[in-house]
């Protein structure tokens, strides 16, 4: 841990303040002595700025949202058009299987009528020949007999003759009809089958149409996050050219002494540290300005050291935030709180409790994230303060 030694007359502790408000957008700090004209010139330059990083921050969030969201329908939609293709290929396996049977079917009946057309055809020979003869040939058939005996045997011939061809008829006429039926069963159900298809094809076709929509939209608003994360550095930039012109402009007590204690009571889990991470919300690599301590929400925040707070409100990134100026061009920075319990302009002692643990503004759950900043320089805070 370092000692902080900061002799009298150096920068001004606006300085950190600045750097601070270069993200958290807030109020400025209260310094010894009164501003001039540039300093306060500059100052409401760089509020306009922090008001647009705000802006551009909520709107980011916003973005976020919606990318996710639409991630989120996009997997949605992929889903819905598995599950259509595997009824489509169900269904197409279907078809294909009637397909078959049908034309194992339409195989047997063509051999069926095959056999009746033979039968048809024998059959209209024998009533081609009896109109021609009329009733006399079956007459001369009877009365040709020699004997009554063979006029007996030549009149059951004759019967049977007529019993047979009765029976060969209705036979017929009942495999025709089982012929017509079977036909038009296999055809009705074959278009069925093609109708549903199709109706699943411009279902599918649908979902296709709707999923490249959303692909559209999330790679636009996507784009638009990544344009609104380029004017955040960018006013991020124009934030710090202010604070160094702010810095050389002003001056401020000395530090107020010490070293600084542990800012959270109820633990001291670093869950993220100083330096280059991946962002928790926006997914990409950023700076991390401090460190964030795993706390449960509504435990005890205090004063590292004694000061002036500088700031205590709300802020959309931040959430509920204090500031505290120790003098000698350092602030310490407590945010994400539940609760604040001091307002701008009042003194603190070190230990002192200024604030509650919570998870508010961009934050994923209850923790506390907190800065050190000498002159307007982000300083790794675990190489100033003792656990």
């Amino acid at each position: 841990m370092k000692k902080i030694r900061i002799k009298k007359g150096m920068r001004s502790a606006a300085a950190l303040l600045l750097c601070v408000l270069l993200l958290a957008g807030s109020m400025p700090p209260v310094y010894a002595g009164g501003d001039s004209a540039a300093v306060k010139g500059k100052k409401n330059e760089l509020a306009g700025v922090n008001d647009k990083i705000d802006d551009a921050k909520d709107a980011l969030a916003d973005g976020k949202a919606e990318s996710k969201s639409l991630s989120a329908q996009i997997k949605d939609m992929e889903n819905q058009i598995y599950a259509q293709e595997v009824e489509i290929n169900d269904k197409q396996k279907e078809i294909n299987d009637t397909k078959a049977l049908i034309a194992e079917k339409i195989e047997e009946l063509n051999k069926q009528q095959e056999e009746i057309d033979g039968q048809n055809e024998e059959l209209r020979i024998r009533l081609r020949a009896m109109y021609k003869n009329g009733d006399t040939g079956m007459l001369a058939v009877l009365f040709g007999s020699s004997s009554m005996s063979e006029f007996m045997t030549n009149m059951d011939m004759v019967q049977r003759i007529y019993e047979s061809d009765t029976e060969l008829l209705e036979e017929m006429e009942g495999v025709y009809g089982i012929i017509v039926e079977k036909k038009e069963e296999l055809q009705a159900l074959k278009e069925k089958l093609i109708g549903e298809e199709e109706e699943m094809e411009a279902r599918k076709a649908a979902l296709d149409e709707k999923r490249a929509e959303l692909a559209a939209k999330k790679k636009a608003v996507d784009a638009d996050n990544r344009e609104l994360e380029r004017q955040i550095d960018k006013l991020n930039d124009e934030a710090k050219a202010l604070t160094a012109e702010i810095i050389k402009l002003q001056t401020a007590e000395s530090y107020v002494g010490g070293a600084m204690q542990w800012p959270a009571s109820a633990s001291k889990y670093v869950s993220s540290p100083f330096g280059n991470r991946l962002h928790p919300i926006l997914k990409v690599i950023k700076f991390h300005t401090g460190i964030d301590i795993a706390a449960a929400s509504g435990t005890n925040i205090v004063a590292a050291n004694a000061g002036t707070v500088m700031s205590a409100c709300y802020n959309s990134g931040y959430g509920y935030m204090v500031m505290v100026d120790h003098g000698g061009g350092i602030v310490t920075l407590y945010a994400h709180c539940s609760k604040l319990l001091v307002s701008k302009g009042a003194k603190v002692k070190r230990g002192q409790v200024i604030a509650l643990v919570g998870s508010t503004g961009m934050s994923t759950g209850p923790h506390l994230h907190f800065e050190v900043r000498i002159n307007g320089e982000y300083k790794n805070p675990l190489e100033y303060v003792s656990r």
